[in-house]
């Protein structure tokens, strides 16, 4: 048949499923609502007899082959999921691909892979078991789930409940959850439900109902470090540290990301100076996109997640190059200090010194490491 996106299927696919589909991508929104428009085009219920669950990590092609082949019971088709197909070997996906030339007309196979490094060998048979869906059924493309049109999608899952969600509070909900739409949509419903029996949903009733993540709350504090608020990244430092992990541990997780956060800063404040559009991170030159950390990938963050766009840059103005260079000398000590490379109390206290140095840039009359 073909090869396309999931949000360009029409009513009229849906009318006469294929005999065997392969979901390219992870994105678990659209995984889950694919499978349940396909159950809704093939009658099956959920839990009926007519639908087996099966993982290529267990299950040789030759098994497979005879689920396929079973005739259902109940409804007029009968539905086969294989997930971790791309686990398959060489010599497996070859079977697999003898297969789908062959599914029934009784049986609806939808394959399922899940992300995984294949050797030259198994890439040559995946190649081949790709060509064989696209002629005999079809590819179906689960693109990220990200940036507007995740905004859109919570704005419209709130007005499906009666609430009024606004576009820029549903870009906040995704700042404190990474991006990671699955988590977004959870977390909204529990903003509904907190917000109830009003109609409309705040930034306040988002703060209070919704778990921000690591990373967020990382983001939090670099906001508060940037604009020399040492009370405020205190404050949110000593947040992190009531997770309930040992000390220790969120120290070196909440270092990390304090670096990463760093260096994308760098990367933003290197576009800033050669003059590139951080909003069209698509746009940057190729020669300047060398220049850019690629741990993380400055790029890929902005094309990802466009709505930290606005907050990095806003960070990043507010820092000079030197500055940065000072962030990263204090933060290299800090990993060395809790290492128990340099001098230190406890973990905590380390890492309130690197705030405060950070915050002050530098000039605080707490002493460095060295």
């Amino acid at each position: 048949m073909a090869v396309r996106k999931y949000g360009e299927l029409k009513a009229s696919d849906w009318r006469t499923p294929a005999a065997v589909y392969l979901l390219e991508g992870e994105e678990p929104v659209w995984q889950r609502e694919f499978l349940a428009q396909l159950r809704r085009a093939l009658q099956i219920a959920p839990g009926s007899l007519d639908e087996a669950t099966l993982d290529a990590r267990e299950t040789p092609v030759a098994l497979l082959s005879s689920v396929v082949q079973t005739a259902p019971m109940e409804a007029a088709r009968r539905l086969v999921l294989l997930h971790a197909v791309n686990r398959y070997s060489a010599h497996e996906l070859q079977a697999l691909t003898r297969l789908v030339e062959r599914v029934p007309p009784f049986t609806c196979l939808v394959l399922l892979p899940i992300t995984a490094d294949e050797s030259e060998s198994a890439k040559a048979a995946w190649n081949n078991l790709v060509k064989a869906v696209e002629k005999h059924g079809m590819v179906i493309r689960l693109t990220p789930l990200t940036g507007a049109t995740l905004t859109r999608r919570l704005v419209e899952h709130a007005q499906a409940f009666g609430k009024r969600l606004r576009s820029e509070d549903a870009e906040y909900l995704q700042t404190l959850v990474d991006g990671v739409a699955e988590r977004a949509l959870a977390e909204l419903e529990k903003v509904m439900l907190y917000v109830e029996p009003r109609n409309e949903i705040s930034r306040l009733d988002i703060d209070m109902a919704v778990s921000p993540s690591q990373q967020a709350q990382v983001f939090k504090l670099v906001d508060a470090v940037v604009a020399r608020d040492a009370r405020a990244a205190l404050r949110q430092l000593r947040l992190l540290f009531q997770s309930g992990t040992r000390a220790e541990e969120t120290a070196m997780k909440t270092l990390a990301l304090i670096a990463r956060q760093y260096r994308l800063l760098w990367g933003v404040r290197t576009l800033i100076q050669y003059q590139q559009p951080v909003k069209q991170p698509n746009r940057v030159s190729p020669e300047v996109a060398q220049k850019l950390p690629k741990d993380p990938d400055v790029l890929q963050t902005l094309i990802r997640q466009p709505f930290l766009q606005d907050r990095l840059l806003k960070q990043a103005e507010r820092l000079s190059p030197a500055q940065l260079c000072r962030a990263f000398q204090a933060i290299q000590e800090t990993d060395l200090a809790l290492k128990g490379l340099r001098p230190g109390v406890n973990a905590a206290e380390i890492m309130e010194r690197l705030i405060i140095r950070l915050t002050t840039d530098g000039e605080s009359a707490l002493p460095s490491y060295a």
